[in-house]
């Protein structure tokens, strides 16, 4: 029991970190008259969401091997921002 004590505290912490949209239970209404009482999301729905979230990450055509190209894009726009700021010559983080 304790495992799964910790499998459903990970998931409601990606929940809040990652998970959590505004208006997913907006669109929860308006899929299901029913549900116009929640004011929270259920852990099923939750999880429902992390399972879409796997899923999508699974084929998004980026491997474990492969890196991300906004990775190195954002890297360039900081170095970028940087190198127009003056700073003392020690200082080589972009170089």
């Amino acid at each position: 029991m304790p495992f799964g004590f910790l499998i459903q505290t990970l998931v409601i912490i990606w929940h809040i970190l990652f998970g959590y949209r505004p208006d997913d239970l907006t669109a929860r209404h308006s899929a299901g008259p029913w549900y116009d009482h929640k004011a929270q999301p259920a852990f099923e729905d939750t999880l429902a969401k992390l399972r879409r979230a796997l899923i999508a990450a699974r084929f998004n055509g980026i491997g474990p091997a492969q890196p991300d190209p906004h990775k190195y894009r954002d890297n360039e726009l900081a170095c970028a921002a940087a190198a127009a700021q003056p700073r003392k010559p020690s200082d080589n983080t972009c170089n």
